[in-house]
């Protein structure tokens, strides 16, 4: 079974153990969390207060509790994702793929930033020191990037990758 990181515990909220997220919303889709050393964790509240994800998970009765779990990693098993419509992926499904640039090899997804919207963060393929510390971020839904099976293609526009 394979565990997947989808967010981080934040601070407490409120005196009765609740406990901000900071993650993917497919939490919403969850019955249970895996908490980074400690084990699985039922949730047994979850809601948005604002712009952010409140949960309350089994055995957190206190704000004190709470305070503990501050910074922990949060995962999900892979086989409780609910399934995604064709054309839909989850972010750890796109890391570590390899990107081409207009059917050359580029280099590799590193990363998934998510926001008004989402951006592929990508390492660039190469031995010098420019290379292996230059990183390009790519709108996801653009137009100009497909998924494919054996990895993600970019048609570079103008100023996209400089």
């Amino acid at each position: 079974m394979k565990r997947i990181e989808i967010g981080r515990i934040g601070k407490s909220y409120g005196m009765d153990g609740g406990l901000k997220f900071r993650g993917e919303t497919v939490v919403f889709d969850l019955d249970r969390v895996y908490l980074e050393g400690l084990g699985y964790r039922v949730i047994e509240e979850i809601e948005q207060q604002n712009n952010e994800i409140v949960l309350y998970l089994s055995s957190v009765q206190n704000r004190q509790e709470a305070e503990r779990l501050a910074g922990l990693r949060v995962y999900a098993d892979q086989d409780d994702l609910p399934v995604l419509e064709e054309g839909e992926y989850y972010y750890f499904e796109l890391i570590g793929r390899p990107v081409f640039v207009d059917g050359e090899p580029f280099g590799e997804v590193v990363g998934v930033e998510d926001g008004v919207q989402d951006l592929l963060i990508i390492k660039a393929r190469g031995n010098s020191l420019r290379a292996q510390s230059k990183t390009y971020m790519v709108p996801f839904q653009a137009p100009y990037v497909k998924i494919e099976p054996d990895g993600i293609y970019i048609a570079a526009i103008p100023g996209l990758l400089e």
